[in-house]
This record gives C-alpha cells, structure tokens and sequence, in this order.
C-alpha cells in the first residue's frame, strides 16, 4: 500500500466506502472540503492496485498537540495492519511539525480500535460523554453569567484545584477536536464570551461554543463542564438551555463521563449518545 496526500479526485472513490461506518452514517462527506483545505494539517488517501482503500486526518492543534482523526479502511482491507500504517504516517508528520503529543478519541464501543491504540503506544487519559436534545425545554431559573475579563484569575484558580478539570485531562472540545484548557486558552475563551461561571467565590464553570461546528452553525455545544456542586450543574446546564431556546437547532453537552453529570443532564431532557474515549502519547520530534 502507498500512502500519498490526498487530491480532490479522491473523494468520491473514499466516499463509497464511508458511508455506513457508524449505525447514524458517517461525517467524511461534511469534512472532506474542510480538511483537504486546512494549512495546519494533512489528509491522507491509501492507494492499493490503483484503488483508493484508506483515508485519514492529522492537524496542528495549541499547544503542541497533534489531533488524529477520520481513519477509515475500506472493508476488503481491513484486518491488514492498513489504519496501523496510517497511524504511523500521521505520527511521522506530527513529529515532522513540531508535535509534542498527539492525541485522538475512540467510542467506548470500538474495541478493537482501543487495542491498535494502545498497541502503538497511546494511553487512555479521559472518558468523555456526549449528549444531544433537539426539544426545546422550558425556561429555567439559573444564576450563571458569562465570565468578564476580571474573572480570569479566579477562573483559572478554580480549574487549578478541580478534580473535574483533572479527569477530564485539561481538555475542551473545538470541532471535535480536544484541545488543552490552559491559562491562555482560558484567557481567549474568556474575550470570545465563552465561559460561563456561577457562584461567588465560583463554585463552577462551563465552556461554550456558540458558533456550531463544520457545516451546523445553528448548534450551540457546552465543550467543557465542570461544576462544583449539584446546584451548581443545575445553574450552568440551564444557562445554557437557556440560550439554546434562542433560536438554536439543537444543544449538545460533551464532558467528563461521570454518574454526577448523568443524571443532572438527563433531567434537561437530553440522551446520552455516546461515550468516547480520549487517547494520548508522546510525540518526540525529528
């Protein structure tokens, strides 16, 4: 097999064979333009006996981190090393740019892509659970508010100390990719009008994306939740079904996997459809 960069011909031969990936479908189709296109990354085609049989994404998230994604394999090939191969081809390319870490996330149910993970090195560092609602709830009482420029320090104290924050490795979800919750994401999170607190001193904190993802601007995501107590949860999912109701589509919540979030959140109406699982190793550059 040839791995090469891939070529805007490529789709529609890629395409016939990421359509039923997942039980919904697949999102190759929504992404492809997206990802050929992107200055800090590389889409990848595997080519055998002149036919196009793989597909897979690697980008330069902050931070150092290189994010792997889109690995696909038509079926007559697969259980012959070929995601391995682009496993390695993408790795190679992160260390090539400067990646300190790479990182990728699995559905808990995907075993065997668990295994070719940790055989090549990955660890698993957070359990992450995805929730979704298109019904509108009603309107609910909360005293959350989004963070100003003052909160910063405060904001960031709390993350500090949060078990939460630990579990959920540091991370927040950009266009489903998991990217680092540092200080200075923090900060420009904050500018953007994308944190939201409540309590006085905090006693928790949310990030939002306000602005969709992909080809779905009208979806409003919670990407990272962290509350320290239930009353707390209750203030921040309600802040955000809140603004949901203002013209939005649809409302996702990813976050730390856990009983606590599970049962605050369903209780908005949501279902749980998936839980992922985040992977990281090292990259060492070369």
């Amino acid at each position: 097999m040839r791995i090469r960069a891939a070529k805007g011909s490529d789709r529609e031969e890629i395409l016939r064979f990421c359509t039923d990936t997942f039980s919904w479908g697949d999102y190759i189709d929504r992404v492809w333009n997206i990802w050929i296109a992107r200055k800090n990354g590389k889409l990848f085609v595997g080519e055998s006996g002149g036919r196009r049989i793989a597909l897979a994404h690697v980008s330069m998230c902050p931070s150092g981190v290189a994010w792997l994604e889109g690995v696909r394999v038509h079926p007559n090939f697969r259980r012959a090393k070929v995601a391995t191969a682009l496993l390695d081809k993408m790795l190679g390319w992160a260390a090539k740019n400067g990646a300190r870490e790479a990182s990728a996330i699995v559905s808990q149910e995907n075993v065997p892509s668990q295994r070719m993970m940790e055989r090549n090195g990955f660890s698993m560092i957070s359990a992450w659970a995805y929730y979704g609602t298109v019904e509108k709830p009603k309107k609910r009482a909360t005293e959350a508010r989004f963070a100003a420029k003052q909160d910063l320090a405060e904001a960031w104290e709390y993350l500090k100390k949060s078990s939460t924050y630990r579990l959920s490795a540091g991370r927040y979800v950009s266009s489903w990719q998991w990217y680092r919750l540092d200080r200075k994401a923090l900060q420009h999170l904050v500018a953007a009008g994308r944190i939201v607190m409540t309590g006085r001193p905090v006693d928790g904190l949310a990030v939002l994306n306000k602005a969709g993802y992909w080809d779905k601007p009208d979806v409003l995501q919670i990407v990272y939740l962290d509350p320290g107590s239930a009353s707390s949860l209750r203030d921040l999912l309600a802040f955000a079904a809140n603004l949901y109701a203002q013209g939005y589509s649809r409302l996702h919540v990813l976050c730390h996997n856990s009983e606590k979030m599970t049962s605050a959140v369903e209780k908005f109406e949501m279902e749980e459809s998936e839980i992922f699982l985040l992977y990281s190793k090292k990259v060492f550059t070369q």
